[in-house]
């Protein structure tokens, strides 16, 4: 990850006030303007001490994750540096040194300042809101903060930066996890291995949370026979501050410091002992760094690995004296915890075994007045199975009225699967037995540069901030095809240029000389290499593929991305089946492994590909969110109808995998004939549609069909729906319960 990569070469020390990070609020172009014309050259003259805080503020609000204007200044402040790491904060402290340099960009500081500071004191798009907390084991907000593992890290960074844009009063609680998941090697023989690298915290955009008295904020987490301590840091994004405890700590035993050494690392024990601290922890960790007027009036579980809140939610209730017992606290909380699910796939659902729970909770429940067996209740779906370990999506579901599933066919799914747990032991009903709220990704982050620059040319700049509101996509079917084709060849030209580059520095020979960016068609398959999302189905007719392949003048690139979980056996083996088929001589330059999938390699794919493929086995795949950011850059999706995509699916706007297939056809028969179904719609429609060009080289009728997916789909998928509704739907309700 960039920012552990050079960390050594950028621990030169550089003085800077640390500012205060809650205090930072922007302004638009037009005010910085204004400002600029009142100031003029005076502002050229700035000193140094003058423009520091400023860039700090700049720095360490992670708008600029989202925010191209500010990127393209810490590019221009620091272009060595900033070619190594991608990163403002190297960024920064490099310029720090320079004042000729800094001076040369004090426009552009300030203009950029004033940006901010206008975004962060806009009113809010949905008021009179809860003060909200959102829990998650994790947060993919930019590549160099690099604790997130994939897909539900990257829909907990959009939940933020959404969140944020509509001006919604939420914080958010994770971990800093100081190993982050894993760099991803790939060996001689295709196998991936693991190597981790220590995330440099003076490196990245992180705060430590400090006191009244200037010391760090140090949170106590109740463990067997001692007390785990874990400090408290921020990261700022945009309006939402994100909470990240760390027990990497000197008073801590070796083996506590390790609790939030890797995420989704270790064993069983591990998992639990992260899941205590995320919980209990995190919600310890905002009734120290809030005043008693911020609390949250609600919770919101991010899946099931924060679950424990509800025990520490419902403890205080009974510290307090507002309920006699345990089953009564955890009824007064339900009204305010939200629960969301993210897998119908039973192994992604964390459940312990009675006597690690037993080890860990034995002193805690004692203070909850249960004993181990009514303890285990809560975890077991069925009262009477004392074998049933203990599951944290169970006792989410017992402690939070309103659940629901992340699109409509999950919630459907997960329905089925949950619907008969009901609230606190008594089962009682809870507000929404389990609803639908589809995912959506964040607009500004994913849309490329060139299709964003075509956006506020043909639909004006409304949608960057307002990409939930259709009228902001209507002029779609309006735009000049040949100007669309224009953006969608830079897009794929700026892949292909990456893809070339790490096949010629992993000894590949690099792309196919056939192979240029206005004459090829490029599949890209992106996501975590479990066995039920089947990466390999493409590949199950090789002698066909390659025919595909070997086009001449009309090129097909298939490009791969992801990784297996660490102990994921079946799923090293594919990403190694992937690999040795991108050696295949037949293959060459054609079909390319990219090793280390992450969020800055997520976006050369999403923004280049021309058709996104996705090929889970229907139902297990909750969402599958890489699809819409790829149909928000102009990719048509090729998708099993599965996740999001069963209810967006639309003849001439795509292509549905699995339609009008028999029904009885189950296991290898099934996969068998949505490979041969593939292989038919790359041949006979996807591959003859892209290359119908017209006198002047455009694709007239495919890019119809990408104008008409854009319009579509652009604002239903957006994140800033998906936060409205959960606002509506769940936020608001919630805070009505707690007298908001």
């Amino acid at each position: 990850m960039r920012a552990t990569s050079h960390a050594s070469e950028e621990r030169e020390a550089v003085s800077l006030a640390s500012g205060d990070p809650d205090a930072f609020m922007p302004k638009t172009a037009e005010f910085a303007e204004s400002r600029m014309v009142t100031e003029g050259s005076a502002r050229v003259r700035k000193k140094r001490d003058d423009l520091i805080p400023l860039l700090e503020d700049l720095a360490f609000n992670l708008r600029w994750s989202w925010d191209p204007p500010t990127l393209d200044l810490f590019q221009r402040l620091a272009p060595d540096r900033w070619a190594k790491t991608h990163n403002p904060i190297v960024a920064m402290k490099a310029a720090a040194n320079e004042p000729d340099r800094l001076a040369e960009h004090a426009e552009s500081i300030l203009e950029r300042h004033g940006a901010l500071e206008q975004y962060l004191n806009r009113p809010p798009h949905v008021k009179d809101l809860p003060r909200i907390a959102y829990f998650c084991a994790e947060f993919a907000i930019t590549e160099t903060l690099p604790i997130y593992s994939g897909g539900l890290g990257v829909l907990a960074g959009d939940h933020l930066k959404a969140a944020s844009d509509l001006g919604l009063p939420l914080v958010a609680v994770g971990l800093l996890y100081r190993y982050g998941y894993f760099r991803q090697i790939i060996d001689d023989t295709g196998y991936q291995r693991e190597a981790y690298d220590r995330l440099d915290t003076d490196a990245v955009a992180l705060r430590p949370v400090l006191n009244a008295q200037g010391a760090p904020v140090i949170v106590e987490v109740p463990f067997p026979g001692r007390t785990v301590f874990a400090r408290v840091w921020l990261a700022q994004v945009g309006r939402v501050p994100l909470y990240l405890l760390d027990t990497d700590l000197a008073d801590n035993r070796e083996d506590d410091r390790w609790i939030t050494g890797h995420l989704y690392g270790g064993d069983q024990d591990t998992r639990i002992r992260q899941e205590i601290v995320l919980g209990i922890g995190g919600l310890r960790a905002l009734r120290a760094v809030l005043p008693a007027e911020a609390q949250p009036e609600v919770l919101h579980m991010n899946e099931g690995h924060s679950a424990f809140l509800a025990l520490e939610a419902a403890r205080e209730r009974m510290v307090s004296g507002q309920a006699a017992n345990f089953d009564d606290a955890l009824l007064q909380v339900a009204p305010h915890l939200a629960f969301t699910t993210h897998t119908p796939v039973a192994a992604g659902h964390d459940a312990f075994p009675s006597d690690l729970v037993e080890a860990y909770f034995s002193g805690y429940r004692q203070q909850l007045g249960l004993s181990h067996e009514e303890f285990m209740l809560y975890g077991r779906r069925e009262p009477e199975a004392v074998w049933e370990r203990f599951s944290m999506t169970v006792l989410a579901l017992r402690s939070a009225a309103r659940r629901n599933g992340v699109s409509q066919l999950h919630g459907a799914v997960s329905k089925d699967m949950w619907g008969d747990v009901g609230l606190s032991l008594r089962d009682a009903a809870p507000a929404a037995a389990m609803e639908a709220i589809t995912n959506g990704v964040h607009t500004a982050t994913w849309v490329g540069p060139e299709m964003g620059s075509l956006y506020d040319r043909a639909l004006g700049r409304e949608w960057r901030m307002s990409p939930d509101k259709p009228a902001n996509w209507t002029g779609m079917l309006d735009v000049d095809r040949a100007a669309l084709w224009t953006a969608r060849t830079a897009q794929r030209a700026r892949l292909l240029q990456r893809v070339d580059e790490m096949s010629r520095f992993e000894g590949l020979g690099g792309l196919h000389p056939d192979v240029t960016p206005e004459n090829a068609l490029v599949l890209g398959f992106a996501r975590r290499f479990a066995t039920y999302k089947r990466a390999g189905l493409v590949l199950t007719d090789p002698d066909r593929l390659v025919r595909l392949m070997d086009g001449g003048s009309r090129p097909l690139v298939i490009v791969f991305a992801g990784k297996a979980h660490p102990r994921d056996d079946p799923g090293k083996l594919l990403v190694q089946r992937i690999v040795q088929a991108s050696r295949d001589p037949r293959f060459k330059g054609r079909l390319v492994f990219l090793e280390n999938y992450d969020v800055e390699i997520a976006r050369f794919l999403v923004q280049g590909s021309d058709v996104w493929m996705n090929t889970p086995r229907r139902p297990q795949e909750a969402s599958g969110t890489s699809g819409m950011k790829a149909t928000l850059n102009g990719s048509l999706h090729l998708s099993e109808l599965d996740g999001w995509w069963d209810e967006a699916y639309a003849p001439g706007m795509g292509w549905a995998l699995g339609e009008r297939l028999p029904e009885d056809l189950v296991g290898e028969a099934h996969d068998a004939a949505e490979a041969r179904q593939l292989m038919d719609l790359l041949e006979f429609d996807i591959l003859p549609q892209f290359f119908d060009r017209d006198e002047h080289g455009v694709p007239q009728r495919w890019l119809d069909c990408v104008a008409r997916s854009i319009e579509m789909m652009a604002p239903r998928f957006s994140a800033q729906r998906m936060v409205a509704e959960y606002a509506e739907r769940f936020y608001r309700p919630a805070g009505k319960a707690a007298g908001h």
